[in-house]
């Protein structure tokens, strides 16, 4: 690799970073991926997606590499369709959000052996459904979870308020899970210590890079370990202002080929005319 690459791998969020409103990758950032690619760089994605949401995207990009999924909750190679790493929730943090579903207006997501599952498919989880391009299966008893593995519960408020879960998890948040914003109107339950920074370190061991020479680009709180972590952290234009705090570089928003304009600055050898 020439010597004006320092770096060897871009790692991105997908939704608000790589994507545009209608959840398309435009031309110029598959242009500079490609480019980035064809010269021997690591592109992957870090994604709070499952593997169904995912998927076609690492297959758009043609991505041959690990992806990080479930927001550091596990990483998977598509080509090979191994699991390297897959975290659990704990029974306590289940059944405490499944004693509020009960008892509030909450819309949420449980994500078990590989299955999207609800209480009930309201319009906000329709809308869910539409943006990931998935199907949530509506359970008849939500007792089947006792025995699967749940890798995350999904919160959707949509005025933002998740005032009534923190309270009911505030007894086992760092001890048991960790709590997330990815979306002004989502609320993440991760299993404990797992994050996109933590998914990010496990993945540049198993690649044997050093951590200096990975970017990671990101838009929301979700990113905030993974671009901490990188040896260049960058927000999206567009990103919560938290973010753009701890970044090492802002670049243009999601709508105007961020994820492009990253590799072209710190990837790609200048041209010389």
């Amino acid at each position: 690799m020439p010597s004006q690459q320092r770096y060897r791998m871009v790692v991105t969020d997908i939704d608000g970073t790589l994507v545009d409103l209608q959840q398309k990758i435009s031309e110029r950032n598959k242009e500079m991926i490609n480019a980035f690619q064809q010269q021997g760089g690591i592109v992957t994605l870090a994604t709070g997606r499952v593997e169904e949401a995912a998927y076609p995207y690492a297959m758009e990009l043609d991505i041959r590499h690990p992806v990080i999924l479930y927001n550091g909750g596990k990483i998977v190679d598509f080509d090979t369709e191994q699991c390297h790493f897959e975290a659990i929730l704990r029974q306590d943090v289940i059944d405490r959000c499944l004693r509020l579903i009960e008892n509030y207006p909450h819309d949420m997501i449980f994500y078990a052996d590989r299955k999207i599952w609800v209480k009930e498919i309201t319009e906000p989880i329709e809308e869910y459904m539409k943006k990931d391009r998935v199907q949530c299966h509506s359970w008849e008893s939500p007792e089947f979870l006792k025995q699967s593995e749940v890798n995350k519960i999904l919160v959707i408020k949509e005025d933002g308020d998740f005032c009534q879960l923190m309270e009911i998890l505030e007894p086992v948040v760092g001890v048991l899970c960790e709590l997330v914003r990815s979306e002004p109107t989502y609320l993440e339950v991760l299993p404990r210590s797992v994050s996109k920074g933590q998914a990010l370190e496990m993945l540049v061991n198993r690649l044997g890079i050093d951590m200096q020479e990975v970017i990671a680009i990101g838009d929301n709180l979700n990113d905030l370990e993974m671009i901490r972590t990188a040896g260049l952290g960058v927000a999206v234009g567009n990103a919560h202002p938290e973010l753009k705090a701890h970044a090492q570089y802002v670049a243009k928003s999601h709508l105007e080929d961020a994820v492009a304009e990253v590799i072209q600055k710190y990837c790609l050898p200048a041209v010389t005319l």
